[in-house]
């Protein structure tokens, strides 16, 4: 195996570790308890989340695990394919970690563990973990990179 990807394995292994004992330890510290960070704007707060972003698809364990499945493979060999370019790589990473994260708790607990709550304009967002973090800002970066593609294509 090439030094740059068992570089790559070894990034995707510590995001995942890093979301794993996020969420290890919001199940052991918080329980049942909110913690407020920010009074009005942050807070942790344990949830078992059933289902997807926003709680879509609630309850349907075994479709979800399966669209994570095909999504990591549709992934991978897309980081193959971009092996030369340090933004998609920096993405997919992200988008890879995230997903495995949250693949990890729907198989061994059968929900994801959400915890991070924020309050914006006095409406309270979508609770979310860092596996869902790495998942978006990871989207952000892919779009970036396709525009620069498109742009210097030009």
């Amino acid at each position: 195996m090439e030094k740059e990807n068992i570089k790559l394995i070894l990034l995707i292994l510590l995001f995942i570790i890093i979301d794993f004992i996020s969420k290890i330890l919001v199940i052991n510290v918080l329980k049942s308890n909110t913690l407020i960070i920010i009074n009005n704007f942050l807070k942790l707060i344990y949830i078992k989340n059933t289902g997807a972003a926003f709680g879509i698809l609630s309850g349907n364990i075994i479709l979800l695990i399966t669209i994570t499945i095909f999504f990591i493979y549709y992934i991978v060999k897309e980081l193959k394919n971009k092996s030369n370019k340090k933004l998609s790589i920096i993405s997919y990473i992200l988008i890879l970690s995230g997903a495995i994260g949250n693949l990890i708790d729907r198989v061994f607990r059968g929900y994801v563990v959400d915890f991070i709550s924020f309050t914006i304009f006095g409406r309270e967002m979508a609770v979310f973990n860092i596996a869902d973090s790495y998942i978006t800002i990871g989207v952000i970066l892919l779009l970036i990179s396709m525009l620069k593609e498109n742009l210097w294509k030009k």
